[in-house]
């Protein structure tokens, strides 16, 4: 890499050199990193992102079986705070997760019968998108140097007329900032994005997005579900995927369990983070410390309650981009 020898300097410093200030982390990054492409940064996401604004009380959302909300409908007092309690990935508003070095957004969108409004959802329906995304951007005019991206990950019970609704509140609040599509990603630099003032990457996972020059479609920003509650199937997906990643396009690796209703039912009494992801972290963490980012190597990943143990989590995938510094 150019200036080899300054980044070994920079590689020799203490291990603090990129997690010690998280909320500007893209902001103070060494220079020979802000010249790279951001599909060969190590970048940390937070999974279901905006579960924060979940309540128990909450109606049960259309991302759920047709069973699930049935038993709701008749059982609310037993199966919403089951539900809740298996639906919540995080547990820290927007502003506290972008300030604690998260940088990817996974969000789930869905209407709401009798109503005009999109709402965030995870099992339960959450808050109305409006403000939490207001709130981005209110975050982003004072960290100019700060790239996020949002990741339309579902749509439920949408269309055409909703697609056109959300797309337009995107397009109104995000209004110059949003990066055009390109197929290609070797220029897309944290140095090119702050001198085009881009700040806002949108993915948008539905054919809608073929309608718009800032709606980035799937295809170039791959992600794939482990669907399992076991820690060393995890792992072992995570190990196969990345190695088959291409290298032209972004790829996120989504180091999380997911219960399934039988893994649940045995564990009623239990929560995602008890009895799943407090297991888990170490796992992940041990990980991520293996993989090295770069082309074809660790570029998004994602996690569930991402401020655990002061933000470890992000502090990790970030600190990863010093080997970078070394090659």
């Amino acid at each position: 890499m150019e200036g080899k020898g300054k980044g070994e300097n920079l590689a020799g410093l203490p291990a603090a050199v990129l997690n010690d200030d998280l909320e500007f982390w893209m902001t103070r990054f060494p220079a020979p990193l802000k010249n790279i492409p951001i599909i060969h940064l190590a970048i940390p996401g937070s999974h279901d992102t905006m579960t924060y604004t979940v309540e128990r009380r909450n109606d049960v959302g259309p991302d759920e079986s047709a069973f699930i909300r049935t038993l709701s409908r008749y059982c609310s007092f037993v199966a919403k705070p089951i539900i809740y309690n298996w639906s919540v990935t995080q547990h820290d508003d927007i502003k506290q997760q972008l300030n604690g070095g998260i940088r990817y957004l996974d969000l789930r969108v869905a209407t709401k019968r009798g109503t005009n409004n999109i709402y965030f959802l995870h099992g339960l329906y959450g808050a109305e998108i409006s403000k939490p995304l207001l709130d981005v951007i209110d975050w982003l005019s004072s960290h100019a140097s700060e790239v996020i991206i949002l990741d339309f990950q579902h749509f439920y019970d949408f269309k055409e007329q909703d697609h056109h609704r959300l797309v337009d509140k995107i397009t109104q609040i995000f209004r110059g900032k949003l990066c055009p599509v390109s197929s290609r990603f070797d220029h897309l630099t944290l140095q090119w994005l702050v001198l085009k003032r881009y700040q806002v990457f949108v993915i948008y996972r539905n054919v809608y997005a073929r309608n718009y020059a800032n709606l980035w479609p799937s295809g170039l920003w791959r992600t794939v579900w482990p669907n399992t509650v076991r820690a060393d199937e995890l792992i072992e997906f995570l190990n196969i995927e990345l190695q088959s990643r291409s290298l032209d396009i972004a790829f996120i690796s989504q180091c999380l369990l997911t219960p399934d209703i039988p893994y649940v039912m045995k564990h009623l009494c239990g929560t995602l983070q008890r009895d799943l992801v407090s297991g888990c972290q170490r796992t992940i963490l041990s990980w991520i410390n293996q993989k090295y980012p770069g082309r074809g190597g660790l570029n998004i990943v994602i996690a569930d309650f991402v401020s655990d143990s002061n933000f470890i989590f992000s502090k990790t995938v970030i600190q990863s981009n010093t080997k970078l510094l070394h090659s």
